[in-house]
């Protein structure tokens, strides 16, 4: 029995260094099913009527042989970063440190679900991806410059709140839609750098410095890409 049972450990034990890869090596590399992708970019916004910039970025996992993606996405517009200024005039019998013209600065950004596809141009070594991005964020106006120091000491958001009648911002569903054409890389399948043009609104948008804070952004960026290309 003894005996029995040593043959039946070399056995197992043969089998477990049996070489197996050549069967699988015959059929070749198995497809990566799931990819992931990584986009980081900069953007020149032509929103609300003026230039300004700031970063962006999509991330998310990449299927049916990476011609369609899914993910999130994001933007930033930093108002310490865009000197712009927007004039706004108080109400009549309102105003702040004896101005009844004030000169704001603006910031905002969003986050939310990004969907694109993704196809190569031919045998180029370019390909073109459109995308839709479905957002939640805003835009906002704030005080800048000596106006933050207040008059009474009180916080300068309360300030803006009871000048602007709580309307200094306009928070809710930002859309974005656009194309990238990227570049593949001989050699580095994993890096694309890409431009892109692309389209944002903010239905709803309402605030008393502006209506509307929709426009057309260019980008530069580069993806980081794990899985088939296409």
């Amino acid at each position: 029995m003894k005996d029995s049972f040593l043959r039946f450990g070399l056995a197992l034990i043969a089998c477990a260094f049996l070489p197996l890869a050549p069967a699988a090596a015959d059929e070749g590399p198995r497809p990566t099913r799931v990819g992931a992708f990584l986009d980081l970019e900069w953007r020149a916004m032509g929103l609300a009527e003026h230039l300004s910039h700031g970063p962006a970025f999509a991330a998310g996992v990449s299927l049916l042989s990476d011609h369609l993606r899914i993910g999130l996405s994001g933007f930033g517009r930093p108002g310490p970063w865009n000197p712009h200024s927007f004039d706004v005039t108080l109400p009549e019998g309102q105003a702040y440190k004896g101005q009844e013209r004030l000169s704001l600065r603006s910031d905002g950004g969003g986050i939310g679900l990004h969907l694109a596809t993704f196809w190569r141009l031919g045998q180029s070594p370019l390909a073109l991806s459109v995308f839709a991005n479905a957002l939640y964020g805003g835009f906002g106006f704030y005080l800048q410059g000596e106006d933050r120091q207040t008059p009474d000491g009180r916080r300068v958001s309360d300030w803006e709140n009871e000048l602007f009648g709580g309307k200094d911002s306009s928070i809710g569903l930002m859309l974005e839609g656009g194309v990238r054409l990227h570049w593949l890389v001989e050699g580095a399948a994993w890096l694309r750098p890409y431009v892109a043009l692309l389209y944002s609104a903010v239905p709803g948008f309402d605030t008393v410095v502006r209506d509307s804070y929709a426009g057309v952004s260019a980008a530069l960026g580069v993806e980081f890409h794990y899985g088939q290309e296409p």
